[in-house]
């Protein structure tokens, strides 16, 4: 495919054949050449008869701005900082806080079950993702902004009507589904946005943005828990509705996408494989069909291995990635420590995410992110398989949940930013929304399940089946990564392969074009 950057008609280019050729950005075809004589204009250019991935190596390449993010800027942190609030608040309800309202739901209703309780969380969860096939088509094609506010709309509602519930089945809907709804408008926009404005910072940027998840978490989980002590639940669920529009609807107006530039000069350099990917897809890419052909077309990521192998770890991550979350509080009391024990954990693991998520997407951008992810990833599994099974005493249950939330919090940042660079940027929303849907099955199965496996030993109550489910499921993530980086490493071998026989085409052809 071979992309015109100029208005110049055939009269107006250059048509004698280039000396020598390099690859470079697929966006750029015509690049500046020197003047061939002295009545030649130095405006002229020279038009490469080969694929998009061919240019001209005497002068700067033209790159499009829109390919190339600006890393920085007040505007491009504005969006990391709107990204971070709609983090910090999104999944606090029916994830890092819900431990708050599991211990009470309980006593609220008291014929529920600690999976019936559970599976409030999981439906709000599952609903996230599952509704990421909308979600994320949704902020491609109508906006990120425009899709974030409707969600923060639908998120308020839910909590309100919530804090009226008198029955179990009332809270599935309502804290579950509707929550879960609104949660997932606001959430895909604000994973997408940070990578429409960084590149070689990009693993900070999206560090950033989910460590709010972790700061939400720290100070959500006792200020929720001092709210419930103070008023009840169901008032303390009407203040997150308003700290909900406060919080998102504000974030929504600072996330946006980058609109498309002008091209600008770049000098030359080495690929990286940001950009190798960015060739090859362009190198074989027709025009996008849109509308339901479209969404359509994007389904044909299926038959990557990449993506498949990764689509999987977090299916089996999914299923016990909530269960410590859960648990902090109702196993702190089978241990023998207070329910304000248990938030003081659960908000400390929310801290240590936080840090994890910033700390890990920080040197995602320095060491190879593959192995980064597959370290998260291995961590994660033995904090729980080892260190919570250990798990006696406030000492011992702290560092595991300290341990657990960084790298957990660690790895949920980098997935994003693997995707990202795997399947470009400008359509991360629908990717990363087709890949969290099948997650959602996962987190709806895993809690419940948990809460299941948990009811049957008793009246001798035992958490360590839970810990090895838990820990069982993430071992298999783990292995799971461990897939998608082979894949990764040969799919990139291939592209290299690829762009050398490309190179080596066109000097053949240049060769003989001198002769």
């Amino acid at each position: 495919m071979v992309a015109a950057v100029t208005n110049k008609t055939s009269n107006d280019v250059d048509q004698t054949p280039c000396t020598s050729c390099e690859i470079i950005p697929s966006y750029a075809v015509y690049t500046p050449r020197a003047p061939s004589s002295p009545t030649s204009s130095p405006e002229k250019y020279t038009k490469s008869t080969a694929p998009s991935i061919i240019g001209i190596s005497q002068s700067p390449t033209l790159v499009d701005i829109a390919d190339r993010a600006p890393d920085g800027g007040l505007r491009a942190w504005l969006v990391v900082l709107g990204s971070f609030l709609i983090h910090s608040f999104c999944f606090a309800p029916t994830e890092y806080i819900f431990g708050v309202f599991e211990h009470n739901y309980l006593d609220i209703f008291p014929g529920s079950t600690h999976g019936s309780i559970a599976l409030i969380g999981t439906l709000g969860s599952s609903s996230t993702y599952f509704a990421g096939f909308i979600s994320g088509a949704s902020a491609d094609k109508f906006g990120y902004r425009t899709t974030a506010l409707l969600g923060t709309g639908i998120m308020a509602l839910a909590l309100l009507l919530a804090s009226f519930a008198n029955h179990v089945w009332q809270l599935y809907l309502t804290q579950g589904v509707l929550f879960g709804i609104g949660a997932s408008l606001v959430y895909y926009p604000a994973i997408g946005a940070p990578s429409h404005w960084f590149d070689a910072k990009r693993g900070l940027a999206l560090g950033l943005a989910v460590s709010g998840t972790g700061l939400g978490g720290l100070a959500l989980a006792p200020a929720t828990q001092a709210l419930v002590d103070t008023v009840g639940v169901k008032w303390a669920l009407r203040v997150l509705a308003i700290v909900s529009v406060v919080i998102c609807g504000t974030a929504s107006f600072l996330i946006v996408e980058r609109e498309s530039g002008k091209k600008v000069p770049e000098p030359n350099r080495e690929i990286t494989d940001l950009e190798l990917n960015q060739m090859s897809e362009k190198l074989s890419q027709k025009a996008k069909p849109t509308g339901i052909a479209g969404f359509f077309a994007e389904l044909k990521v299926f038959k990557n291995p990449q993506f498949l192998s990764l689509t999987f770890a977090e299916l089996a991550a999914s299923v016990g990635f909530l269960i410590p979350m859960y648990y902090f509080q109702t196993y702190s009391l089978f241990i023998g420590l207070t329910a304000q024990d248990g938030a003081l954990i659960a908000g400390l693991s929310s801290g240590a995410s936080c840090l994890g998520r910033i700390t890990l997407g920080f040197a995602a951008d320095r060491l190879p992110k593959t192995a980064v992810v597959s370290f998260c990833a291995w961590m994660t599994a033995g904090s729980i398989l080892i260190i919570w099974t250990l798990s006696k005493s406030f000492g011992v249950y702290l560092a595991f949940a300290l341990i657990y939330g960084f790298f957990a919090g660690g790895y949920v940042s980098l997935v994003p930013l693997v995707i990202s660079e795997t399947f470009g940027a400008h359509q991360l929303s629908t990717v990363i929304g087709f890949m969290y849907a099948a997650s959602g099955v996962g987190m709806l199965a895993g809690a419940p399940i948990a809460g299941m496996i948990l009811g049957a030993t008793e009246p001798n109550l035992s958490y360590l089946p839970v810990i090895m489910t838990a820990g069982g499921t993430l071992l298999l993530g783990a292995f799971c990564i461990s897939a998608w980086v082979y894949f990764r490493r040969l799919d990139k071998q291939t592209k290299r392969d690829e762009m050398a026989a490309a190179s080596a085409a066109a000097s053949a052809a240049s060769n003989v074009a001198k002769h």
